[in-house]
């Protein structure tokens, strides 16, 4: 058991020296040389991934291991198949996206196997170390509610004028109508778009532009409809000379599971005092 928390604590430590890294970098890049630069996505997914399957893994299995001494071949046959079973559902859900599916299974399966087993820890064990179970089921939430987040998350970016629909792969975009509104310092233009998707029911989006005086600028107020599973971000900008606007239409799966993830694990700092 000690090994498994040592490691996982090294693995921790270079989980925050690659984010560290990554955001004080490119300011130090530009206070030396005067270069500006991001660092993405494909910087952490890179760096972080490769060792994020046996963080998992050894996060699942630790509390299972007994302390000082402990034989491997002793681990429960049925932690196995749950681990094989994680790989082959992940599968399942993933053979439709066209990604890496044999390395994405992997990562996700490795999630899932924290989840399933913290889930059953959690809610069928004693409550010895409640505030373990609580950070590590929340945990396990966390990574698989981020790693879905990424796969299935969708864009669409178009230009619409009013009264155009906008069909895409599993529903549409109608452009309904604008409306200004004249505020204190600023006028408001409000668009209305229906959204139809899988189910065909309709979700009304009224995102926001504010046009400013003085000085003149224009900014952008995105609307958002949250529910359980799923967020939905629409946004719109002006076409310069053209009846159309430039619109961006989000969904983000699990983003509620993500916050209440954050919360699971601060609850169980917590329930330790």
């Amino acid at each position: 058991k000690e090994t498994s928390i040592l490691l996982n604590n090294w693995f921790m430590m270079y989980f925050l020296s690659v984010i560290l890294v990554g955001t004080v970098y490119p300011i130090f890049l530009e206070v030396i040389t005067n270069d500006k630069i991001s660092v993405g996505p494909p910087f952490y997914n890179k760096l972080l991934i490769p060792f994020l399957i046996p963080f998992l893994i050894l996060m699942a299995i630790g509390p299972k291991i007994k302390w000082i001494q402990d034989n491997v071949k002793l681990i429960n046959i049925k932690l196995i198949f749950l681990f094989l079973l994680s790989i082959l559902l992940s599968y399942l859900i993933l053979s439709k996206t066209g990604l890496n599916v044999l390395y994405t299974s992997i990562l996700i399966g490795s999630s899932l196997y924290l989840f399933f087993i913290t889930t059953k820890d959690f809610f069928v064990r004693n409550q010895i170390n409640l505030s373990q179970k609580i950070s590590h089921f929340g945990f396990s939430l966390l990574i698989l509610s981020i790693l879905l987040n990424g796969i299935f998350s969708n864009e669409i970016i178009t230009n619409i004028k009013v009264g155009e629909k906008y069909n895409f792969k599993n529903g549409s975009i109608y452009f309904k109508k604008i409306k200004d509104f004249k505020k204190e310092n600023y006028v408001s233009v409000v668009g209305t778009f229906i959204i139809k998707e899988d189910n065909n029911k309709e979700i009304f989006l009224k995102p926001e532009l504010r046009i400013f005086n003085q000085p003149v600028i224009i900014t952008s107020e995105a609307d958002i409809k949250t529910n359980f599973f799923r967020d939905r971000f629409l946004v719109m900008n002006l076409v310069k000379g053209d009846d159309y606007y430039n619109i961006r239409y989000q969904t983000k799966p699990f983003m509620i599971w993500i916050w209440l993830s954050t919360i699971l694990i601060a609850a169980g700092g917590i329930v330790n005092f």
